[in-house]
């Protein structure tokens, strides 16, 4: 009898014993797998819905593709991809002809970097003298007191660029406003920075505007080169006066030319 119960607790505790590692040996592997194939699954499902998304929304976008390709090129006329400066010395030189003066010089500068524009200093106490400080060419035009100009963090000196321009021209007073107007409205963005003007012995007025034309590059743009450019300025160098007006790349900025000769016209 004894040796029968002895038999019969080998054979629970061999049963339990089997059962035991098919648990660990079997059963929780295969848990375990189909565990992680579920959460595999789920991950694929959702990125799946995702592309799904992206793929119906980059549908609707493409229906506006024509309108947004024709909306950047008339944008890039305004401010190119690259420097294009024989293209806008040739629009100068058709700009002159068809306003009635005679461009004597232009100059076309090495490009600068832009610099976002800086908030608006306090205004000065009563009786404070501002000390003015050295900075580097170009120089920032100050706001006015308690605007925030506006910024864009896509737009940085890595990708967008300003070229200074000086151009001096002969004409009539009334010639030379017709040639300013178009300087400003333009294909090609120009910001006059400054203007000077002279009116000789003989009635010509002479007139050295100075200002800026824009490039935004794109990402695969190599560095801008004018030098090619430069051999197309030709025109024979003459004393130039020195501009009254503060320079500023910025877009942003606000610039009034205010002649320093008011001829009558």
């Amino acid at each position: 009898m004894q040796t029968h119960r002895i038999i019969s607790a080998l054979t629970v505790f061999l049963m339990v014993v089997l059962v035991a590692a098919g648990w660990f040996l079997v059963a929780q592997p295969q848990l375990a797998s189909a565990a992680t194939a579920n959460t595999t699954l789920a991950g694929v499902q959702s990125q799946s819905e995702a592309t799904q998304a992206t793929i119906k929304q980059l549908i609707v976008e493409q229906k506006d593709l024509p309108r947004l390709t024709k909306d950047l090129a008339a944008l890039r006329l305004s401010i190119p991809a690259g420097a294009e400066s024989s293209a806008y010395i040739n629009g100068l030189d058709a700009l002159a002809a068809a306003s009635g003066v005679t461009i004597t010089e232009l100059t076309l500068n090495n490009p600068v970097v832009y610099t976002s524009p800086v908030p608006a200093p306090p205004a000065p106490t009563a009786g404070a003298t501002p000390t003015p400080t050295p900075s580097a060419s170009p120089v920032t035009t100050p706001a006015p007191t308690g605007w925030t100009p506006p910024t864009d963090p896509r737009i940085t000196g890595a990708n967008f660029i300003a070229i200074p321009v000086s151009v001096t021209t002969a004409g009539t007073w009334s010639t030379t406003l017709t040639f300013l107007e178009g300087l400003q409205t333009g294909q090609r963005l120009f910001l006059i920075t400054g203007l000077n003007t002279e009116l000789d012995q003989s009635g010509v007025l002479k007139a050295t505007t100075k200002g800026y034309i824009y490039v935004l590059l794109d990402p695969a743009s190599a560095k801008i080169d004018t030098s090619k450019d430069e051999q197309a300025l030709a025109p024979t160098p003459t004393a130039t006066p020195t501009p009254t007006g503060s320079s500023s790349p910025n877009p942003s900025g606000s610039s009034t030319p205010t002649p320093t000769t008011s001829p009558t016209p």
